[in-house]
């Protein structure tokens, strides 16, 4: 034998988009394995998504044999192939439940189970999989309805941005919510509605959303109060500099599976503050508040608290993520996991 480590095992890294947790994933199982990653583009229309179902298909019959493990991000339309591969060459399977792919909100059409069709494929993924891998407790309970003979293990995403352990001397009154808000049903979902109407009713209070597309949602942001500022999608490094300033974090949607970008600004010390939906009241544990989703009650949280902010809240809040959300709290219990099966 070589010098040369080898590594334990080939794994067949499947995802549709790479966002920071994917990708996340896909760095921690290469520090110890062998990983090819493989996307599955997600498109529009029937014919174009059986095109992209048939060079998956092909791709699995051809070299799937190769493959010791199949990690799939998300249970869809793409899951469902090299779940059913993994099977078919008696191998193990893990599939990454992130929250849409349990979730139904018919309101908002939000949700892999608002369509019969996509919610057979991600039900089947989810009961044919080795493993699910759920990222909240939240999840972890809608999953075990949908899959309750499925090994389950929850591992909370995690944090990969870096703050500094002092406190932070140039934060300022700024109220900041962040996300991907590029249409109608995302305004929504994120409560960005809700978000608006408290900074009305705190007209001294600096607000702010960073990751709107102020072009096409023109329509919804024509009477803002002038208290607000809109910031387009930013790049992940120029976040710290909107966490840093900012003394109150708010999310105030009406779906959350986990919440990163709430782990995020508790990293740099922002209070957070959320509704009572989905994973987000795991992240603040005894720290932050929880509301309702009405802009007098989180108003009222937010003069509050600015009145009464310390440096010592500020590290409560930071060792709160330092404790339960970190790269290498995830690295070890997913490596432990991969290992195991």
């Amino acid at each position: 034998m070589s010098g040369k480590e080898v590594k334990s095992k080939s794994i067949l890294f499947t995802y549709t988009g790479l966002s920071s947790f994917v990708k996340n994933d896909y760095l921690l199982l290469s520090s110890e394995h062998q990983v090819h990653k493989y996307h599955f583009s997600p498109v529009k229309g029937l014919l174009k998504n059986i095109i992209e179902i048939l060079r998956q298909f092909f791709f699995l019959l051809i070299f799937g044999w190769k493959y010791d493990l199949f990690y799939c991000w998300f249970a869809d339309y793409h899951s469902f192939l090299p779940i059913l591969f993994s099977k078919i060459f008696r191998k193990k399977s893990v599939v990454v439940i992130g929250g849409y792919d349990v979730c139904r909100i018919r309101k908002l059409k939000y949700g892999a189970f608002c369509s019969p069709f996509r919610g057979w494929f991600c039900a089947k993924s989810m009961r044919l999989a080795t493993a699910i891998l759920t990222v909240s407790n939240h999840v972890d309970r809608k999953a075990k309805a949908i899959a309750p003979f499925t090994k389950r293990t929850m591992i909370y995403n995690c944090v990969t941005l870096e703050s500094p352990d002092e406190t932070t001397p140039f934060k300022t009154d700024t109220i900041l919510t962040v996300g991907l808000i590029n249409n109608e049903r995302t305004y929504h979902l994120k409560g960005i509605d809700t978000f608006i109407e408290t900074a009305r009713l705190l007209p001294g209070f600096n607000f702010e959303i960073v990751g709107i597309n102020q072009s096409k949602l023109a329509h919804k942001l024509g009477n803002l109060p002038r208290n607000i500022t809109l910031y387009d999608k930013v790049k992940p490094h120029e976040l710290p500099a909107f966490y840093l300033k900012a003394k109150i974090y708010c999310q105030l949607s009406r779906s959350e599976s986990f919440g990163v970008s709430i782990a995020e600004a508790m990293t740099f010390g922002a209070f957070p503050i959320v509704t009572r939906e989905g994973g987000m009241p795991e992240i603040l544990g005894s720290v932050g508040a929880v509301v309702e989703r009405d802009p007098q009650s989180v108003a009222s949280v937010i003069k509050d608290r600015l009145l009464k902010h310390g440096a010592s809240d500020e590290n409560e809040i930071k060792v709160q993520i330092k404790k339960h959300f970190t790269q290498q709290q995830r690295a070890e219990s997913i490596l432990h996991l991969i290992k195991a099966l």
